[in-house]
């Protein structure tokens, strides 16, 4: 019997069940890979910043090497007059120049840098007037003059300048560690959830294919079982499905239940016309011979005295309405086996039908395997992504790399600048160290990316599983299929000896409406004159041949409801 009884699992569809695993499974990826990209772009957005930080830092410290230069060429051309240190403190100034215009490019849009890089060329024009100043004296002979202003306004200008330019190397190197400490803080963030990500997919993934399989396989199971069970015991009907879910299985199980029943019915109905048709076929073989034995003694008493005419005519009359009741009988069963024959049809539609909600169930099976392979089809693209992500952080390690070497190459020859290039010493080593950090985040996320990729794959075989335990399914339910065909294979057997008892039961209420004809002739001409007594005779003569064949017909039709009955009693209802 079929239970109501049920879960939430077992009254939701298979199809809903399958859309809303793959539907949750594909909204965790999209979810995943869309921050995933989001998140990628903020780190590239502050790895540029941050090498953008770092490049400005690179020229705030140029700008105080120059101008550190600049001072010395003025000093040198202070005590020396010396033309070159003139040409040399004009280069610096263009050069300086420059750097200041590379240096508010590189600002940007922050407010605090470009007031700062204003102040500062503000300051350096202060400074070069005053240097202007400065030269214009030693030309005209005023080196006292040039000394004051040297060391007076100059040196002032100078020193605040020196001031804001070391202002906006702090403020520039603590926005470059500001963005170290993000960068290093969103690389763990996205990859403690890019792993949180792929764990949850996975246990998810093996949860709801675990889930999907026991909910299909186990009930697909008890119904072969109990098909198999229906198909090796010859015919017992009495057996019914027990399916407790309300899905398609569920409604498999009410439709083959359904169809039982129906066919119990049928098979009770034809057994007990079975039993009737055979009660009737001993009541004809009776009246038969009764007939047979009238005729004898008709053409006896025909053949003796013709006085016996009116007990003759009476004899004549007798079996006359005794063939009209074996009429009436036959006619009866024809008309039942007619019924019969009507039930057995609708048996066997109810057979196509139960078979072609089979052939439905094997189908949705394969719908389930199309939808495993389109889910297994996407997971492979997510693992093609997080290869495509592995070549992106091998192109990080690649520039993290060279990094490396152009900082090696700036500490070389600053080394080689000696005093002038402590400060381009100092940028390269901060350079090379944010090189071999960025070159180790990249090394984390590429484990990182080679642990997804493996955990995907083992989601891969997990649905490959899967469809394999849907192939198993579908086995099954090709099995059910197969007894189903059994079933009607039997009910058109039935049906076939139904139909030769009804075509038997026509020929033979045609045969004894003949008999009826014959007996009133007889009967007319015993009535009308009894010097025809030898017509008579052989019409009686003729009848007895008539009975003989009713009797053969008759034990014809006792062996067909024998068999009939035989047939239905292979049925257990």
């Amino acid at each position: 019997m079929i239970r109501h009884d049920s879960t939430w699992g077992d009254v939701v569809r298979i199809r809903t069940k399958f859309v809303l695993a793959f539907g949750l499974l594909l909204a965790i990826m999209i979810g995943s890979e869309s921050y995933s990209y989001v998140q990628e772009g903020r780190i590239k957005a502050a790895y540029a910043k941050m090498l953008g930080d770092a490049e400005l830092l690179t020229h705030l410290r140029e700008i105080q090497f120059v101008l550190t230069g600049r001072n010395n060429d003025e000093r040198g051309y202070l005590l020396s007059q010396d033309n070159t240190f003139a040409e040399e403190m004009r280069e610096r100034a263009q050069k300086l120049d420059a750097l200041f215009a590379q240096a508010k490019e590189m600002a940007g849009s922050r407010e605090e840098l470009r007031r700062l890089l204003d102040r500062m060329e503000a300051l350096f024009r202060t400074y070069q007037r005053e240097s202007d100043k400065m030269m214009e004296a030693i030309r005209s002979g005023q080196r006292e003059e040039a000394v004051r202003l040297h060391f007076g306004e100059e040196r002032q200008a100078r020193k605040e300048l020196d001031r804001v330019v070391e202002e906006l190397v702090t403020l520039v190197q603590q926005e470059k560690e500001q963005d170290e400490v993000l960068l290093a803080r969103q690389a763990r963030t996205a990859e403690s959830v890019r792993l949180f990500v792929a764990m949850t997919a996975v246990l998810l993934a093996v949860l709801i294919g675990g889930y999907l399989v026991r909910s299909i396989v186990i009930p697909l199971n008890r119904v072969n079982a109990q098909l198999r069970a229906i198909a090796e015991g010859e015919g017992d009907l009495t057996r019914e499905l027990t399916v407790a879910s309300r899905d398609e299985i569920g409604m498999l199980g009410q439709s083959f239940n359904r169809m039982l029943r129906n066919l119990r019915e049928i098979i009770l109905q034809v057994r007990s016309h079975a039993e009737q048709v055979a009660a009737s076929a001993e009541e004809l073989n009776a009246s038969s011979e009764q007939t047979s034995q009238a005729a004898k003694q008709i053409a006896e008493t025909v053949q003796g005295v013709v006085l016996g005419t009116d007990k003759q005519v009476q004899g004549v009359e007798e079996g006359s309405r005794e063939v009209q009741e074996m009429a009436a009988g036959i006619r009866q069963i024809s008309s039942r086996a007619e019924r019969v024959t009507a039930a057995a049809v609708d048996t066997s539609e109810l057979a196509t039908n139960g078979n072609r909600t089979i052939q439905e169930a094997v189908a949705r099976m394969n719908g389930m395997s199309e939808t495993i392979d389109h889910l297994s089809r996407l997971v492979r693209g997510l693992g093609e992504r997080s290869r495509q992500i592995g070549q992106i952080v091998d192109a990080i390690t690649d520039i993290a790399g060279q990094t490396n070497l152009l900082a090696l190459n700036a500490a070389i020859e600053a080394a080689r600048a000696g005093e002038h290039g402590r400060g381009f010493a100092v940028v390269a080593d901060e350079v090379r160290k944010l090189a071999e950090q960025a070159s180790a985040s990249a090394g984390q996320i590429t484990q990182l990316v080679g642990m997804i990729q493996s955990e995907i794959e083992e989601a891969v075989v997990s649905m490959q599983r899967g469809t394999e335990e849907v192939a198993a399914g579908m086995a099954g339910v090709s099995e059910a299929g197969e007894a189903f065909a059994r079933i009607r294979a039997a009910v058109l057997d039935v049906t076939g000896q139904i139909q030769e008892v009804s075509a038997a039961s026509r020929s033979l209420t045609a045969s004894t409406e003949k008999v009826a004809q014959a007996m009133r002739e007889i009967a007319g001409v015993t009535e009308t004159t009894a010097a025809r007594t030898l017509d008579v005779s052989a019409a009686t003569e003729e009848q007895l041949a008539s009975m003989e064949e009713i009797h053969a017909s008759a034990a014809s039709l006792a062996g067909l409801a024998e068999e009939l009955e035989k047939l239905m009693g292979r049925f257990k209802v």
